[in-house]
């Protein structure tokens, strides 16, 4: 319905959008009690800069416009705005609370709304982390009240300090670090990585090393007119980067499994501990991870 604002039947006017505004005013003062700082960052955003953040699959999700050969997309969610306003205008500590819309592409047919309300708050504060975010949570609790809903959380930091754990070259650890944010792109990295792909690694290498041996800016030059913006030198440093790469030895299938293992942890918090705690037996780096989830319990 044109009245409803994402799910509040008619919250576009009249009395349902007196009722909506109300409602975030009690929300915002909520989140607030602690001195935090209103805050409302621009709608529309670098679109490079998100790109970079969540990789190309965010396209298929936000919507994007371009303005004067830049490209630009409404804000899908507020994290990386904030910081934005934050890396811009603020220093640390600080703490910020916002309510306002975003904006995500959906599937046809799907009856998810395109424009919703995200209300929260982002606390940076490089102490006591465990604390802070404890803190957080209790003040979400909070502006929640009774509202009949179910508490869903994670920690990436274990996840992080699984990859770090890893036996394995700093490029593929900082790779995976990269698309940790993207499911489908780390778990096609991680089986990349892992033994059932060395055959066709070698294959690879085989391959670059011929077309390699310092002969890259050679073989452009005979190739004809190029394609694309990089220069010779940045093809021939790619090349010598995906021969590294190639020549790199396969991930053991136990340690692609230990990793798997942590991103398959589920359940309520404490029986997710009692997980990570087996697991961490098996895990190089974990057990400072899962003492730090613990103590946010």
């Amino acid at each position: 319905m044109v009245a409803d604002r994402a799910f509040l039947k008619g919250g576009r006017l009249g009395a349902g959008f007196g009722r909506l505004e109300a409602e975030i005013a009690r929300i915002l003062a909520a989140l607030a009690a602690t001195g935090a700082m209103r805050v409302e960052p621009a709608a529309l955003q670098p679109a490079e800069l998100l790109l970079d953040l969540y990789g190309e699959d965010i396209r298929a999700r936000a919507f994007v416009t371009e303005d004067e050969g830049a490209e630009l997309m409404l804000r899908p969610d507020f994290t990386v705005p904030i910081v934005r306003l934050h890396m811009a205008a603020g220093a640390e500590p600080a703490r910020y609370v916002y309510c306002g819309p975003v904006w995500r592409r959906q599937a046809a047919g799907s009856e998810r709304p395109r424009e919703y309300l995200q209300a929260g708050v982002e606390v940076f504060d490089g102490t006591a982390p465990s604390e802070r975010d404890a803190e957080v949570l209790g003040l979400i609790l909070d502006a929640l009240g009774d509202a009949p809903v179910r508490l869903v959380t994670g920690d990436m930091g274990l996840v992080l300090a699984a990859i770090d754990g890893l036996e394995t070259t700093e490029a593929r650890r900082r790779a995976l670090r990269r698309h940790v944010w993207r499911p489908h792109r780390f778990h096609a990295l991680l089986e990349r990585f892992g033994p059932l792909h060395g055959a066709e690694a070698a294959r690879r290498a085989e391959m670059l090393a011929a077309a390699g041996e310092g002969r890259v800016p050679e073989l452009i030059a005979r190739a004809g007119h190029r394609v694309g913006k990089r220069s010779a030198g940045e093809i021939a440093e790619r090349v010598a980067g995906l021969a590294a790469e190639a020549r790199t030895p396969a991930l053991p299938q136990d340690a692609v499994d230990r990793l798997e293992a942590v991103l398959a942890v589920s359940g309520s918090a404490v029986e997710a501990l009692g997980q990570l705690r087996g697991l961490a037996r098996e895990t190089p780096g974990l057990n400072a991870a899962v003492d730090r989830f613990e103590a946010r319990l």
